[in-house]
């Protein structure tokens, strides 16, 4: 019993130290494109305000733990957004602090269509608390030693990179962060993203949206970290409100599955200007001995901005869909 248990513990920390490089995976896509992509324009005619956070593999020591904030302005004479964006990242004792400016560029290339073009500059701070090693009563002066010699500390410049495009009725979009190679101290590696969503008006009602989105990190021989490669595949639920009036989507349901190993439940629900959401995932790994499951939360909040929109059309037919509204 008490040999599972050292290799159980052991395990975690060889898992930890694995993922300690790695960008998390959000599930839900609100939080996705904001945090992956800065050519993503949620809005044309609103300020938009949000906050995420997730709780991977709850219950297992060393848990990654994320949160996540951005801020997104979208100036309609020049067709271009501004916006910040914060991750606060910590997995096992490493602490990853990731803030980020965003510009993005709008151009319609059609009916009801754009292109999303977006760069995002920043830095990331990686650092540790030592009382938090010392005082872990597991680990002796040797491992303590060990540990600390394994965390990075200090600062880098990091530059992200991507693009959207809206059709009627199909989305998409890709990205790459950490185009910048980091320093001896923090090391970066590039991770790439893409998405892809289909539209399919049912009904005046309702509205099913099949999803999918990949990740892929690109691993360091020089930090023992491997390539990972990530496929999800969701499908989307919406109850539209207003219909006649001025469209919204009230709230969704829907499922995800991450290939190979995790399956999700994914919720949210919308009130004027204000919406919640919020996701489930189980793993079928062996991680999931002791693990509670993955838990997400997103909140968002719209300010309407005094400009009025010029190009965009919620999809008052059930022929054609796009994200924007027009008045």
């Amino acid at each position: 019993m008490k040999r599972r248990i050292i290799h159980t513990i052991a395990l975690l920390l060889f898992t930890t130290a694995l993922l300690a490089q790695e960008v998390p995976f959000f599930t839900n896509k609100q939080l996705q494109y904001s945090f992956f992509n800065p050519g993503y324009i949620p809005e044309l005619q609103y300020a938009t305000i949000q906050s995420g956070g997730r709780l991977q593999w709850t219950n297992l020591e060393g848990m990654p733990k994320d949160l996540y904030f951005s801020g997104k302005y979208f100036f309609l004479g020049a067709h271009s957004q501004v916006g910040i964006n914060v991750l606060a990242d910590k997995i096992g004792y490493q602490r990853v602090v990731n803030p980020k400016v965003d510009y993005a560029f709008c151009v319609p290339i059609g009916d009801d269509s754009y292109l999303n073009l977006g760069v995002a500059a920043g830095m990331i701070s990686k650092s540790y608390n030592a009382n938090d090693i010392v005082n872990d009563e597991k680990h002796d002066n040797q491992n303590i030693a060990m540990i600390v010699e394994d965390l990075e500390h200090g600062n880098a410049a990091d530059i992200d990179a991507g693009f959207e495009i809206l059709l009627q009725n199909f989305e998409f979009g890709a990205s790459a962060m950490h185009l910048l190679k980091g320093t001896d101290n923090v090391t970066m590696n590039r991770t790439f993203y893409g998405f892809m969503n289909y539209n399919l008006q049912t009904s005046e009602w309702w509205r099913l949206a099949p999803a999918y989105a990949f990740y892929y990190f690109d691993g360091d021989k020089q930090t023992n970290s491997k390539d990972v490669m990530k496929h999800q595949l969701s499908l989307y639920y919406y109850y539209v409100n207003e219909y006649d009036n001025q469209p919204t989507d009230l709230f969704y349901v829907g499922a995800t599955y991450k290939i190979p190993d995790e399956v999700g439940f994914i919720a949210g629900f919308s009130y004027g200007l204000f919406s919640i959401y919020y996701s489930y995932d189980y793993i079928f790994a062996n991680i999931r001995h002791g693990s509670y499951g993955t838990h997400e939360l997103g909140i968002e909040f719209k300010i309407r901005t005094k400009g009025k929109g010029c190009f965009a059309n919620y999809g008052r037919s059930k022929k054609k869909y796009t994200r924007y509204f027009r008045n």
